[in-house]
Parts: structure tokens; sequence; C-alpha cells
């Protein structure tokens, strides 16, 4: 069903009280004709998925989310607004909470060092379009996670996942809006402004190997820098990051 409390001017509201996936929702809709900026909400997801498909606890009181995105962009920079999505609800969490919050390479939000947020950037089977997701831990976190996790209301937030909905759509109107103005790089720069780990000894984990050395940034694209203690820089594309001792 459509309705319920209204989002900054240019956003959509599609809001359900139970679905599988919100992004498989969204996609749906983007094939039958919706447009860019149309979010699709859901109390309860029961079938939500993360990075590498891997299961996304999605229980009422937390914000679980997709937005159909018309980037105007090829595919390959269009992957960048995944960081502008990540630093938008940075800003935005920042706003609402009174702690440290951080950017975690490739999408994720940190508070206090404990990831509260993720999100998963998905093509459509239209050119023109893409489905964003985003999860935020309002109300209640996992107990088992791959990370350290947390949410809002251990720091304090009494809102409702609306109110950070609301709150991000406002940060990310204009930082998309930057970014198709501008480009990547002044998303790049306000990113590693925020972003967790920066100059820290890392371990990426990828599918065959291990890697680890300093996290040294990112490049044009995205993709993150690492040092290694003897060897070159290497460009990493995906991964799992963790940062210190486990």
């Amino acid at each position: 069903m459509s309705g319920g409390p209204a989002l900054p001017a240019g956003f959509t509201l599609v809001a359900l009280d139970s679905v599988g996936s919100t992004n498989d929702e969204a996609r749906r809709l983007a094939l039958g004709g919706s447009g860019h900026f149309t979010v699709v909400t859901a109390a309860l997801q029961t079938a939500g998925r993360g990075r590498r498909g891997r299961p996304w606890v999605s229980p009422r009181g937390n914000l679980h989310c997709s937005l159909i995105v018309a980037p105007g962009r090829p595919l390959a920079e269009a992957a960048q607004l995944s960081f502008a999505a990540g630093l938008s609800l940075a800003e935005a969490l920042a706003g609402l909470i009174d702690a440290k919050v951080a950017c975690k390479w490739p999408n994720d939000v940190l508070v206090d060092g404990r990831k509260v947020a993720g999100m998963l950037l998905e093509t459509v089977e239209r050119d023109d379009l893409l489905v964003l997701g985003v999860g935020v831990d309002v109300r209640e976190a996992p107990e088992q996670a791959l990370h350290p996790a947390a949410s809002l209301a251990e720091f304090g937030f009494r809102g409702d996942a609306f109110e950070v909905l609301s709150a991000f759509c406002d940060r990310f109107a204009i930082w998309f809006a930057r970014w198709a103005a501008e480009g990547f790089a002044p998303v790049r720069e306000a990113w590693l402004e925020r972003a967790a780990g920066l100059g820290a000894t890392a371990e990426i984990r990828l599918p065959g190997e291990t890697l680890s050395g300093l996290f040294a940034g990112l490049d044009g694209q995205g993709a993150l820098l690492l040092d290694p203690p003897n060897g070159e820089r290497r460009r990493v594309l995906a991964g799992d990051v963790f940062f210190g001792t486990r």
C-alpha cells in the first residue's frame, strides 16, 4: 500500500507492513514504471539480505528500506553511489545521536566502532535504474553478526525508523545532486574524512585469500588501497574488512 508520513520533496513513499525483501519489491516497482527516488519501506522483512547474499536480520522497529535511483551515468560509475549513500547516512545519524559516526568500507556505517547500518546496491533489468537497499538497527541489533553490532537506541536515540529515513533522504538528495554535478571527487573526500580505520592495519578477507596491510585510502573509483608490509600497494574491489584484533 502507499501512503503514510511524507518524505522530503522529490521522494515518493511506498510503505508496507511486511515483505520478503524491500530490494525485491523496489525492483518489481521499477520494472513496472516507478522512477527515481521511489522509496519502499517495510516494518518487517522476512527475507532481507546483505552483501554476498547473507541474511539481514529485520525485526520490527528497525529501518528496512530501498530506493530506486536513476544515476544517469554508466554502471561502473554508478557504483560510487554506495559511498554517497553511506556518507549521507553517517551525516544523518551524526545529527540524531551524540556519538562518533564513521563510514566503513565498502558500505557500512559504524557508531563508536560498532556496525549500525549496511547497504546493498543492486542492478535492475533496466539500464537506467538501480536499487539501493538500506538497513539500520534502530531498536535492535543482531546478537550474532560478522562484525560487532549495535542499535541506535543503545546510543540514546528515542525516535523511530521513519525519522532516520527522513534524515537520510535529506542528506542523500544533497549528495546525489553533488555527485551528479561534480563526480566522485567531493564524495570521496568527504567519505574519507569519516572513514573508519584510515591509516590503520586492516585485514581483508577475500573468497580465495586474506590480505593485510595499512588502509591507505580510496582510489578515484572507490576501490580500497592497501599497503602490505612487504610489497606493492594493492587495489581491492570487494571483501570483508576487519580492523584490530578479533
